[in-house]
């Protein structure tokens, strides 16, 4: 890994590529091989039928005169023909923009500028191929997409941000930001003879770069779940079915195993995984303590990797360690980076925005260190003004509620009426110990005086975003038209 990482230019600031970088590494480890494998719908394709579909697709490629720094939209479900797909665009050196198998895909190739796509027989758009589900494409487009934007060579992925911390937006990432943190993350993970439970997406960076690309590049074999972790029934199934030392998610999927019969003995007989995505509550985390899962943190723009906790340490927010690049905590608490994780730019308005390859990038998440350890304080962009001016660190606030009572598996800080603040708490059981009048007003400090409402919402009722985290927007709007009853 790091041999491919040195032959990668430093800064990515246009630089022409004279080395593909994948090329030895999936060479070396896909053709005729038998490892890594993809299990995925009861089938089993070992390496070297992934590498030999991977040619037909270069082959078609080439047939058709894309070139190295085109930007292809592959949106396929994770599948066979992903995988060789995907291996495919790597070795002739294109921009990759993924996205879910059911995206509009002419919009996308008007988005990001494309020239082809290539989608399943369900879509149907011009400038695409579609695949065969295991031996290469069924058909080819009958021309390219000319796009109004130069090629962009030093861009190997443009990934779409999940939107849940930030407004969406399609991250572009060179061959140095991944390569650099599946360097420092790899030999973390004891991949060995693994035999990976797959769920996250791997159109998102958590699921491409820290799940994916880590099995198939140890050689390990890779069970695809078709639902994505949200059967957790089926999890177990496949568990069964297959055996799995590893397992990575987002909290949500790691609550709905505990919540299952037999989710929690299949996390502790894990040899190891990461949850990030989304804070893990102290509830969560106590339960995680008994595993060998490890804390990750990152950000897209990060290429996902910026923390990772050692096996089995655990506590509320807890984010891990800086691997692979430098941290600071700024004055505010907002944590900064700097590394050759940091993305190359991002795409906007039909056109690659460079950002400064040596710059510190601002993350918006709050946090607290302790020595190297580093935990999340809520998300600047959490906070809210009241009518009056005051500006309320909604985050920091709930933040603080939830490492003094470590039996809450959420907390929600809101204006209902844009004067006052109200708070309304998530027990992970009916016999959790609540805050007191006391400890509401030591959490809000000088704001306790705008204090009028407290309340207790059951975790069915508590709406949260598809990685966990609480839906802001939704139970804001709810718990305002509650309290406004109550007040009437």
């Amino acid at each position: 890994m790091q041999t491919a990482l040195d032959q990668c230019p430093r800064s990515g600031d246009g630089a022409s590529l004279d080395v593909n970088p994948w090329h030895d590494l999936l060479y070396n480890r896909l053709r005729d091989e038998a490892l890594p494998a993809l299990i995925y719908d009861d089938t089993i394709t070992p390496a070297a039928s992934l590498w030999t579909g991977s040619r037909l697709w270069t082959q078609a490629f080439r047939s058709t005169s894309l070139q190295a720094g085109d930007r292809l939209v592959i949106a396929l479900p994770p599948s066979t023909a992903f995988v060789q797909v995907l291996v495919a665009a790597l070795w002739e050196g294109y921009t990759v923009a993924l996205a879910p198998h059911n995206a509009n895909v002419p919009d996308l190739l008007t988005t990001l500028e494309a020239r082809a796509a290539v989608t399943t027989d369900a879509v149907e758009a011009p400038h695409t191929f579609i695949s065969e589900e295991y031996a290469g494409p069924r058909s080819t487009p009958d021309t390219l997409r000319s796009p109004d934007t130069s090629p962009t060579p030093n861009v190997r992925f443009l990934l779409r941000t999940s939107g849940t911390t930030a407004h969406a937006r399609w991250i572009a990432l060179s061959d140095r930001n991944v390569l650099s943190v599946l360097a420092s993350h790899l030999p973390h993970f004891a991949l060995h003879d693994a035999r990976v439970l797959s769920v996250l997406p791997w159109t998102h960076a958590f699921g491409l770069v820290l799940d994916f690309f880590p099995a198939l590049l140890s050689g390990a074999e890779l069970i695809r779940d078709p639902n994505g972790g949200r059967n957790p029934e089926h999890l177990l199934q496949l568990r069964n079915a297959w055996g799995a030392t590893h397992l990575s998610a987002v909290p949500l999927v790691i609550q709905r195993l505990i919540d299952t019969a037999g989710g929690e003995a299949l996390l502790r007989d894990l040899n190891g995984g990461l949850v990030g995505g989304a804070p893990v509550s102290g509830p969560l985390a106590k339960r995680l303590s008994r595993t060998a899962l490890r804390a990750g943190y990152g950000q897209t723009e990060a290429a996902p990797g910026i923390a990772m906790g050692p096996p089995g340490k655990w506590a509320a927010h807890y984010l891990g360690r800086p691997v692979g690049c430098s941290v600071e905590v700024a004055d505010d608490g907002e944590l900064l980076f700097e590394g050759p994780n940091a993305c190359v730019g991002v795409w906007k308005n039909g056109r690659l925005e460079r950002a400064a390859p040596d710059r510190t990038v601002h993350t918006g998440d709050l946090v607290e260190r302790s020595g190297d350890d580093l935990y999340f304080r809520g998300r600047k962009d959490d906070s809210f003004k009241l009518s009056n001016g005051r500006w309320v660190q909604a985050g920091a606030m709930e933040a603080a509620l939830k490492t003094s009572f470590p039996d809450l598996r959420d907390a929600l800080v809101f204006t209902p009426n844009g004067d006052d603040v109200a708070v309304a708490l998530c027990p992970a059981a009916p016999s959790a110990t609540l805050p007191s009048d006391e400890d509401y007003r030591a959490a809000l400090g000088s704001l306790a005086e705008r204090l009028v409402w407290t309340t207790t919402i059951a975790p069915e009722a508590w709406s949260t975003l598809p990685k966990g985290t609480v839906d802001r927007s939704t139970m804001t709007k709810a718990l305002t038209e509650a309290y406004q009853s109550s007040s009437s």
